[in-house]
C-alpha cells in the first residue's frame, strides 16, 4: 500500500510537471512581451580633440549669431575645417616658395658670375665699355643717377633685342654674323631728350643785386613751411676748424653757427649787395669774432682767387642752394675739392630732381618760370653732379620726396671717419674688389 501510493504520488509527479512547464513558459513569453527591451549601447570616449572640435563649432555658432565679421572668421580659425583647408594651401605655399627660392638664387648666381667676369676683365685690360660700367653699377647695387638710368634702360633694350636674335638665329652662320652684344653709346639716344630738360646756365650776378633787398622777407614762409630751418642747423652743426662758405648769400646760415667750433670763417659771393647783407649779420651777431673774411667772386674762379696764397686750404666748405646757380657747378665743385685739406669736407644743402618722376616731370615743366623769378635751375641731379666732380660721397640723405639734398663729401683717397660710418658698414660691409672698376 505505502508502495502503491508512492508510485501514485510519482506518477503524479511526473504527470503534472510538463504542465508545470508550459505555465512558466507561458508566464515568462508574457513578461517578455509586457516588458520592452533595454538595450544599452557601449559609447566611444570623447578625446581631446573631439572636445576642442566642440568648443570650436559652438563659438562658431555663437560667432555665426552675433553677425560680427571679425568674430566669424576668427571662430571659424579655431576649426578643424579650416585646418584642414589651410594646410592644403600652407602646402602650395611652400612650394611656391621653394621655386622662387631656386630662381632666385640661380639669378643671383648668375649675377655674380656676370660681376666676376667684369672685374676680371676691368684688372686685365684696364677699361670698360659703357655698358658694361654701368652694368657692374647696376650688379653692385650703386646709386644710379639720371643719366645713368636713362641710358642704362636703352642698353637693356639693346640686350633683349640681342637675345631674340640669337633665339631666331637657324643656323651657326647667323649666329657668327650676329656676334658679341657690344652697344656702343652712338647706339642711344633717349637720354639726349632728358638732358634737353636742363635749362642752358646763365650769370645770375645782376638778377642777385637786384633781389637781394628782399630776398629775406620773399623767402622767408616758404623756409618755414618746408622746416628748411633744421636742415640748415645740421649743415651748421657739422662744420669744424677753416671754413669756406661758397653762395653764402644773404647769410641765411649764420644765426646756426656756433663760433666756438671754428677756427675762420670765410663768406663767398658773385652778389656784391647780397654779401654786404651778410656781412651785416654776421657783424651784429658776432661782433667780437675775429677771423672772418668777406669776398666777391664766383666758384669757378675760386682757385684764381687763392692762387696769391697756395697755403689757403680748409677744413670744411659749404654751401647752401648754390650749385643751382653757378655757370659751371662741376668745375666749381672741383675747385672746392682742390681747395679742401687732407680729410676736409665738402658739405651741401641743395634743391634739384626728385626720387619720383610725378615730381621730376613738374620740375621740368616749371623749370623756366622758376629760373626767371629765382634765376637757379631746380631740376638739376645734384648727385650727378657730384659724381662728375670726381668726389667721394660719404652722406647722402634727402627730404620732400627726394628734391632736398643733404650731402657730406671728401677727396678720393681720404679716410672715412668713425663718425660718418652707418652701423652696417662698421660690422657687415665686405670690402668690394670692383670699387676701383666703376670709377
Amino acid at each position: 500500500m505505502f508502495l502503491a501510493r508512492t508510485v501514485d504520488k510519482s506518477a503524479a509527479r511526473f504527470i503534472t510537471a510538463p504542465d508545470v512547464c508550459l505555465k512558466r513558459c507561458f508566464s515568462s513569453t508574457l513578461g517578455c512581451l509586457n516588458n520592452k527591451p533595454t538595450f544599452q549601447f557601449k559609447t566611444k570616449k570623447k578625446t581631446k580633440e573631439d572636445l576642442k572640435e566642440e568648443e570650436a563649432q559652438k563659438r562658431y555658432q555663437e560667432a555665426l549669431e552675433s553677425g560680427d565679421r571679425f568674430r566669424i572668421w576668427a571662430a571659424y580659425a579655431r576649426t578643424n575645417e579650416y585646418d584642414r583647408k589651410a594646410l592644403k594651401w600652407y602646402i602650395l605655399g611652400y612650394g611656391a616658395f621653394i621655386l622662387y627660392g631656386i630662381t632666385y638664387f640661380k639669378k643671383a648666381f648668375a649675377k655674380e658670375k656676370e660681376k666676376e667676369a667684369l672685374v676680371e676683365k676691368f684688372q686685365k685690360e684696364g677699361t670698360l665699355s659703357e655698358w658694361e660700367h654701368l652694368r657692374l653699377k647696376e650688379l653692385n647695387h650703386d646709386k644710379l643717377r639720371t643719366t645713368d638710368s636713362i641710358k642704362l634702360a636703352e642698353y637693356h633694350k639693346l640686350w633683349d633685342e640681342y637675345k631674340m636674335k640669337l633665339v631666331k638665329a637657324t643656323s651657326e652662320e647667323e649666329l657668327a654674323q650676329i656676334g658679341e652684344f657690344d652697344p656702343k653709346p652712338e647706339d642711344i639716344s633717349e637720354y639726349k631728350e632728358y638732358q634737353t630738360k636742363i635749362l642752358p646756365p646763365k650769370d645770375l650776378t645782376e638778377l642777385y643785386n637786384e633781389l637781394a633787398s628782399n630776398y629775406d622777407s620773399d623767402i622767408n614762409l616758404e623756409e618755414t613751411l618746408s622746416f628748411m630751418g633744421s636742415k640748415r642747423k645740421w649743415l651748421m652743426k657739422e662744420i669744424e676748424g677753416d671754413v669756406l662758405e661758397v653762395a653764402c648769400g644773404t647769410g641765411r646760415n649764420i644765426k646756426y653757427l656756433d663760433p666756438t667750433q671754428i677756427s675762420s670763417i670765410t663768406f663767398l659771393d658773385a652778389s656784391t649787395k647780397m654779401l654786404e647783407i651778410a656781412k651785416e649779420k654776421f657783424r651784429r651777431q658776432f661782433p667780437q669774432f675775429p677771423r672772418a673774411a668777406f669776398v666777391v667772386g664766383k666758384a669757378e674762379d675760386l682757385l684764381d682767387i687763392t692762387s696769391k696764397d697756395d697755403a689757403v686750404k680748409y677744413d670744411c666748405i659749404v654751401e647752401t642752394f648754390g650749385l643751382c646757380s653757378h655757370y659751371d657747378p662741376v668745375k666749381a665743385l672741383k675747385n672746392m675739392a682742390r681747395l679742401l685739406k687732407p680729410g676736409g669736407r665738402v658739405i651741401l644743402l641743395e634743391h634739384g630732381r626728385g626720387s619720383y618722376d610725378f615730381i621730376n616731370n613738374q620740375l621740368d615743366s616749371r623749370a623756366d618760370r622758376h629760373s626767371k623769378t629765382w634765376g637757379c635751375r631746380w631740376n638739376l641731379d645734384i648727385g650727378e653732379l657730384l659724381d662728375q666732380s670726381g668726389l667721394e660721397i660719404v652722406e647722402e640723405k634727402r627730404h620732400h620726396f627726394g628734391t632736398t639734398w643733404c650731402v657730406i663729401a671728401k677727396n678720393p683717397g681720404d679716410t672715412v671717419k668713425p663718425k660718418e660710418l652707418g652701423w652696417y658698414e662698421k660690422y657687415f660691409k665686405p670690402s668690394n674688389p670692383s670699387q676701383e672698376a666703376q670709377r
